[in-house]
């Protein structure tokens, strides 16, 4: 429950952050290309600065954008996001393999995601009937449309973009140069690099490595690739006629030669 003390803190701190001199920054992204991870490694960094998501976005697209704010997990467009960011904002877009994302999302789904909302429900319900071939292929009808739209949005506008699998390789240079270098973010380099490594999949995961996969967990397996373990040709033929012109605009693949 809310107290007064929080109530007063809460006010204090968005008028500090309406006389801030800095811009917005904004994290976009599409669900199940480690917004979590990174929502953790900024709120460590700055806390003080969070504005915390809320289902749909509504702390983006119904309330006043607040100077000096971080923006974690913005699931939104380049058109939608222009209508209400400010001009000298800063962002930040990471995107990953839609491939990936259906398999991740599928796991997540029928598995360990909070049943946030009676949409959620119903989907760990379907996907508990249907073998993971035909999972796949309702997810891929009923769900990722979004993410697809997310990205082909930011890639059509040739938008500087950040790859969830280059994160995984090369997370402490990468993040480092965008959210200091880039964004301006007011954090120490030395903050910054623990607030990362801290948040590794190993770190959370109690020291289990990258691709040990744990199908109940969050952090299932923490590698790029995973879905060439769970494709059957009916999926890659699917999922080629919907996206397979995004996979090359997103340089995943060179051709539908996959």
């Amino acid at each position: 429950m809310e107290t007064m003390a929080s109530r007063i803190d809460g006010a204090l701190a968005a008028e500090a952050m309406a006389e801030d001199p800095t811009p917005a920054v904004f994290h976009v992204t599409h669900w199940k290309a480690g917004s979590q991870w990174i929502y953790r490694i900024l709120s460590q960094c700055v806390p003080e600065r969070i504005i915390a998501p809320r289902l749909g976005g509504a702390q983006v697209r119904r309330e006043a954008i607040r100077r000096g704010g971080v923006y974690p997990t913005v699931y939104m467009t380049k058109e939608d996001l222009t209508k209400v960011a400010p001009p000298d904002s800063k962002r930040f877009v990471v995107i990953r393999d839609l491939r990936d994302t259906l398999v991740s999302a599928y796991f997540s789904f029928k598995y360990s995601h909070p049943l946030i909302d009676d949409r959620m429900k119903m989907r760990r319900r379907d996907l508990s009937e249907l073998d993971p071939e035909a999972g796949m292929l309702y997810l891929m009808d009923e769900w990722l449309d979004r993410s697809a739209e997310i990205q082909r949005s930011w890639i059509e506008a040739r938008e500087p973009i950040l790859k969830y699998e280059q994160l995984l390789d090369d997370d402490l240079n990468l993040l480092e140069r965008m959210l200091i270098g880039e964004c301006g973010l007011p954090v120490r380099s030395e903050l910054l690099r623990k607030a990362i490594l801290d948040n590794r999949f190993e770190s959370m995961t109690g020291g289990r490595k990258r691709g040990s996969e744990e199908i109940l967990a969050h952090e299932r397996k923490g590698v790029a690739g995973d879905w060439r373990n769970h494709f059957t040709d009916k999926t890659k033929t699917a999922f080629k006629a919907r996206y397979g012109g995004l996979l090359v605009e997103t340089g995943y693949e060179r051709d539908l030669c996959w």
